[in-house]
């Protein structure tokens, strides 16, 4: 290839033969040619970045895409969550209430309020940040709670076991015929303590365990005839006397209203009736002080 004349001559031959043709190409038209070869190759490479840079967009597109979906998702979860956490503290808080009034340690009272809500509920308006702190927050009161409710369950359930022990049931249909204290003993004529309460009544009646207690003594003893003695909680006893018969066995577990015995009169007694005593850590204490009815 030469230049001839403000032309491009192009000579173009097969090796090995005579054949070889010659051409002529003005000078504008091969920089029109080279003009027009460049801005392809330009516009090329402008159409491959273009083409880059739009399809790093549309990853970064679908992967915000899928963080925004995930997030929703996650949204979504946290105000069920949090939704189910506020109904079930809703639900500890209205039982610690109960227990706090059945324990009678609810110094403000109770007063009863409800109605139904017409508002909407504020977590469909909170952002994921805000959904978070609300639900550190729940999750904060619902400790707080539990802690509460489990005191106030201790407090109720030890309340509870020392009612049951308590003698307060009367432990057989009569009327009481000696009363706890100093007397004239009727034997003897002398004062001396009686150290419980003769209830009359007739013979063979039932005879009631008057708390929840175990069978510590259930045979004859010296001055009670047959006699049937349980020992309760918290240092508490009770004692059945003169029986006619007893219908119970050492080491029993009774509750209270069990039947325990008839009413006879064996023993020191000068006729049918229930000698019944209360004790704390041995020594007698008026029964009448413990009967709820």
């Amino acid at each position: 290839m030469f230049k001839v004349d403000k032309a491009f001559t192009l000579i173009v031959a097969a090796p090995g033969t005579r054949w070889a043709r010659r051409y002529s190409l003005p000078v504008g038209l091969v920089a029109t040619i080279g003009f027009l070869g460049s801005v392809l190759a330009v516009a090329f490479v402008f159409s491959t970045l273009h083409y880059y840079h739009m399809w790093k967009r549309t990853g970064e597109f679908s992967q915000l895409k899928n963080d925004m979906e995930q997030a929703r998702r996650e949204n979504a979860g946290l105000r069920a969550v949090s939704g189910k956490l506020n109904e079930k503290i809703s639900s500890l808080e209205v039982t610690a209430t109960r227990l706090k009034f059945l324990s009678e340690s609810d110094e403000d009272g109770l007063g009863g309020i409800g109605g139904p809500s017409t508002v909407a509920s504020p977590l469909l308006t909170l952002n994921h940040r805000d959904l978070l702190k609300r639900f550190r927050t729940l999750d904060q009161r619902r400790i707080t709670v539990e802690t509460e409710l489990r005191r106030l369950q201790d407090h109720y359930t030890t309340r509870s076991i020392l009612l049951a022990a308590l003698p307060t049931l009367m432990p057989v249909r009569g009327y009481p015929s000696d009363r706890f204290g100093y007397r004239h003993d009727p034997f003897t004529g002398k004062k001396n303590l009686h150290p419980g309460l003769d209830i009359s009544a007739p013979y063979g009646a039932k005879v009631l365990a008057t708390g929840e207690g175990e069978v510590a003594h259930a045979s004859r003893q010296q001055g009670y005839g047959r006699l049937v003695r349980l020992r309760h909680r918290f240092g508490i006893s009770t004692r059945y006397g003169h029986l006619a018969e007893i219908t119970v066995q050492l080491g029993q577990k009774v509750k209270r209203g069990d039947v325990i015995g008839y009413v006879g009169s064996s023993g020191r007694t000068t006729g049918p009736h229930l000698h019944y005593e209360v004790r704390l850590s041995g020594q007698p204490l008026d029964p009448l002080r413990f009967f709820q009815d």
